[in-house]
C-alpha cells in the first residue's frame, strides 16, 4: 500500500469524524429520545429541511445511522486506495449535503479534496 497524500488523508479523517458523529447522535436518540442539544438549542437547520421534504425528524435516526456506517466505510476505502474512492467521496458529499451544518460543511469540503486529488493522479498523455 502507497503512502497516503495529505488530502486523500484529510478526506478520510473527515470521513471518519463525520460518521462517528452521526453514528453517534443517531444512537443517543434511540436511547434518549432526544439528538445532543435538542433540548437546549433545538435542532439544525437539516430538521426544517427533512420537515420540508415531509419527513419528521424524529424518524431520521436509523438513516443517519446508515449514512454514519457509510461514511465510516467511505473513510476506509479511501485509505486503502480504491480506484474509485473519488467518485463515491463524491457520491456520499452530495446525499449528505443536506445535513446542514455539519454535512454540508464535510461534503463541500470532501467534494473540492477529491476534485483536486482526482487530477492530480490522473494519468498524463
Amino acid at each position: 500500500m502507497q503512502r497516503s497524500s495529505f488530502t486523500t488523508s484529510t478526506i478520510a479523517i473527515l470521513s471518519f469524524i463525520l460518521g462517528a458523529w452521526l453514528i453517534f447522535d443517531s444512537t443517543r436518540k434511540l436511547l434518549t429520545g432526544y439528538y445532543t442539544g435538542e433540548q437546549t438549542i433545538g435542532l439544525g437547520p437539516w430538521a426544517t429541511i427533512v420537515s420540508a421534504l415531509g419527513v419528521r425528524p424524529a424518524d431520521m435516526p436509523f438513516p443517519f445511522v446508515f449514512l454514519g456506517i457509510i461514511w465510516i466505510v467511505n473513510g476506509v476505502i479511501v485509505l486503502l486506495g480504491a480506484s474509485t474512492r473519488y467518485e463515491r467521496t463524491m457520491a456520499i458529499s452530495t446525499v449528505t449535503l443536506f445535513y446542514a451544518p455539519p454535512g454540508t460543511l464535510v461534503g463541500i469540503l470532501n467534494i473540492v479534496l477529491s476534485l483536486r486529488e482526482k487530477r492530480a493522479v490522473r494519468p498524463s498523455p
